[in-house]
């Protein structure tokens, strides 16, 4: 499966936001998240990507939440 990354950011908040629009829309993800235990939200990024087939898509059901 080619992965391809739809958001990068350090919002715990906003990657939930972006997961339950996904899984709305029967959407497969995958969440990295590189952020500090000990520093979350402050240090590290957490990303989000889906399959290349379904990228575009992604990308337009969470455009709106993203630009906020």
């Amino acid at each position: 499966m080619d992965k391809k990354l739809i958001y990068s950011g350090n919002s715990q908040v906003l990657v939930s936001g972006i997961k339950n629009i996904l899984d709305e829309a029967g959407i497969a993800y995958f969440e990295i998240n590189k952020s500090d235990s000990s520093y979350p939200g402050i240090i590290g990024q957490i990303e989000v990507l889906v399959d290349k087939t379904d990228e575009v898509k992604a990308k337009l059901l969470i455009k709106h939440i993203i630009n906020l």
